[in-house]
């Protein structure tokens, strides 16, 4: 008979027994659905023991790094995080996790092909109900579109302040390189296409120099082609983009094996070549690389790449308009010097003739009343000269203000001196009125006096004959108030709102009759501002009259105090050797015969070798020397003389070349003095007979 064993009876649903088993049922369906989860979840997450040793690591995770299912969570970081995030944020990270607290921090880990991503890891403590840390969780959410966007946004805009710095545009290019590595990419290349056709490269950065030599050995070994890489993009207009760089097309792209060796050592990952375009016209190309991040370039990356490019290009443009500004600014400075040079030159033999007829005191009115015409009209020549180099000056700013402790009754005296044959052909009547005491101010006394004299001669202009002039002075509040005023024309009231700007005359382009080139009260308005102070033009409108108030800051009479003027003994006017020397026989000859006329011994050369070789044949005590002489520069000419004779002899250029420049280079061969035609003959007598005193 066959024995059999009893069986044991089902135990209660409600008992111990079964809800326990119920229990652990429920918990393993728990982590069934909990671990499905986590498989399934896109970011990478992980969970480690108290000790921090890892016991579990979700697909995800050992797809994306590589790394076994277990081991040590610091090991781990250390193979996975960036070194510089590590050494960045690292200690904080482990300071927040010694203490049992959640830590997190943004970083990028390093993919199992060695390519960085950003992510964002957050690792959580679980602790029992005494506090203690039992089990970490952690995670890794991938931010690296966003933080690509945010150091793209901000390359983007530390690439633009950059490229607004217009002052060279190569070195401008240089620097857009050097802000995209490692900003952007590992490599960049920036690449211009000449105007010949050419293509040029302009700079080559890596944060490896090694690596830039690496770029220039096979750019000299291995000249481009030109239906490759840069130039390609430069002749066709197309992007190329080559987000993964496999060994295929390096093996595609090598001419030899020595040239597949050397492009392999390079290590590149991924390549983008942008155009930079100007409308309809290609201006170079920008190349980027990554090698060492292991970094890819995404669509995004590309659309940087090229928004960076057309800024490249507006700043090439913008360079080049700005270039072209400076060229046409400096010939017509060139021009303009030029032109004064060429219009001094007859001006100053007329001027010495002139003075020739007046020593004649021939008692003719009508010879006096030429003489006055054309010593005028001289002057008038002289000032439109001189007015427009000064705006010349002023607006590429190469004038100096020689600010020295004044008194404005001295400019007042000077400028009077300088308008008064034009008032008086007018007939005006002139009221000038400054107060008795001194007034001091901190100016230039020369421009100070041409600010007066250009508002008197505007005054002068634009008032009918037998009319009324005024020229005030009032102190206020550290200040003087200095008005010119007439009951000529007036002003419109739009022509006051632009009174100041360039070639502005007012009764517009059909009446001429007051003359002048329009640049007059610019002039004024330059001048007064550099010294500090204001102007502004009031008129109550056509027929009205007008007013120019000039308002200057002035210094306290002990600022200005000046010093005990030594007294110059009187001495009687000796007569010097005198060599004269100009191409231009006129002025030279003009010149010769006033200096003769004063008592002077006078000799003349007209070219630069006659004048070194009368110079030490006739032992002058004073040279009157031209500058643009044949044969022999006037500079060079000073020089030899100078060595000749040493520093007894006075060297004065007189010159129609009247620029800063032009005094400088005077100054450096020798000169003792600078004059410019034409010529004031009182002002070369004071000159003489001041030499050896």
């Amino acid at each position: 008979m066959a024995s059999s064993f009893p069986r044991k009876p089902a135990a209660p649903r409600d008992s111990p027994e079964a809800k326990s088993a119920t229990g652990a049922a429920d918990r393993a369906a728990n982590q069934d659905r909990f671990r499905h989860m986590i498989e399934s979840a896109s970011s990478m997450m992980w969970s480690a023991d108290e000790r921090m040793h890892i016991t579990y690591s979700n697909r995800r995770l050992l797809e994306y790094s590589g790394l076994p299912p277990e081991g040590d969570m610091g090991d781990w970081a250390r193979r996975l995080v960036h070194p510089e995030d590590l050494a960045n944020g690292g200690s904080s990270f482990r300071e927040a996790l010694d203490a049992g607290r959640e830590a997190a921090m943004e970083a990028r880990l390093r993919r199992r092909d060695g390519c960085y991503r950003w992510f964002m890891l957050c690792v959580v403590p679980l602790k029992d109900e005494s506090g203690r840390v039992v089990e970490w969780t952690g995670s890794a959410v991938d931010i690296d579109e966003r933080k690509r966007s945010e150091e793209n946004l901000r390359f983007l805009a530390e690439a633009s302040v950059a490229l607004s710095q217009l002052a060279d545009l190569d070195e401008t290019l240089k620097r857009l390189a050097a802000l995209a590595v490692p900003r952007f990419c590992d490599y960049v290349e920036v690449s211009l296409k000449e105007p010949h056709g050419a293509v040029r490269r302009l700079a080559v950065h890596h944060g490896d120099p090694q690596r830039v030599a690496q770029v220039e050995e096979i750019a000299r070994r291995f000249p481009p082609l030109d239906n490759e890489g840069v130039r390609k993009v430069i002749a066709t207009g197309e992007t190329v983009w080559l987000p993964e760089v496999g060994d295929e097309m390096l093996r595609a792209a090598a001419r030899s094996d020595e040239h597949l060796e050397m492009i392999r050592a390079l290590k590149l990952r991924s390549y983008a070549c942008v155009p930079m375009r100007s409308k309809s016209r290609i201006l170079g190309a920008l190349a980027f690389a990554t090698s060492e991040s292991g970094r890819t370039f995404l669509p995004q990356d590309l659309d940087v790449a090229t928004e960076l490019a057309h800024r490249a290009a507006v700043a090439i443009e913008n360079a080049e308009l700005v270039g072209a500004l400076r060229d046409a600014d400096r010939r017509k400075d060139e021009f303009l010097a030029v032109l004064a040079h060429e219009l001094r030159n007859p001006l100053a033999p007329v001027r010495n003739a002139i003075e020739i007829l007046r020593a004649t005191q021939s008692p003719s009115p009508q010879l006096q009343w030429t003489h006055d015409v054309i010593d005028r009209q001289v002057r008038q020549m002289t000032r439109l000269v001189d007015d427009l180099l000064d705006v010349s000056r002023i607006t590429t700013g190469k004038i100096e203000l020689r600010n020295e402790r004044i008194e404005l009754s001295a400019a007042v005296r000077i400028a009077l001196e300088a308008s008064r044959p034009l008032i008086e052909r007018g007939q005006h009547i002139l009221t000038v009125r400054i107060p008795p005491e001194p007034i001091y101010l901190n100016a230039d006394l020369a421009r100070l006096a041409q600010i007066l004299s250009n508002l008197l001669n505007n005054a002068a202009k634009y008032t009918r004959p037998g009319g009324h002039i005024w020229l005030t002075a009032e102190r206020c509040d550290g200040h003087v108030k200095l008005r010119v005023r007439d009951n000529g024309m007036g002003i419109p009231p739009p022509m006051l709102r632009k009174i100041f700007d360039m070639f502005t005359q007012v009764g517009g382009t059909s009446d001429h009759q007051q003359g002048g080139l329009g640049i007059g009260l610019t002039l004024v308005k330059r001048l007064v501002e550099m010294h500090g102070g204001q102007v502004e033009a009031r008129s109550d409108g056509i027929n009205r009259g007008s007013e120019f108030i000039v308002t200057l800051p002035t210094i306290t009479g002990e600022e200005a105090a000046p010093g005990p003027t030594p007294a110059v003994p009187e001495s009687a006017v000796e007569p010097r050797r005198i060599l004269v020397v100009d191409d231009n026989r006129d002025a030279a000859e003009s010149l010769s015969m006033l200096l003769h006329a004063r008592g002077h011994d006078v000799r003349v050369a007209y070219d630069g070798l006659e004048a070194v070789g009368a110079a030490i044949a006739f032992q002058p005590d004073v040279v009157l020397l031209d500058i643009g002489l044949p044969k022999l520069y006037g500079y060079d000419a000073a020089r030899r003389i100078r060595d000749a004779r040493g520093d007894g002899v006075l060297l004065i250029a007189v010159t129609g070349w009247g620029q800063e420049e032009d005094r400088r280079r005077a100054k450096a061969a020798g000169f003792d003095h600078h004059l410019t035609k034409p010529v004031d003959p009182e002002a070369i007598s004071r000159l003489i007979d001041g030499h050896g005193k």
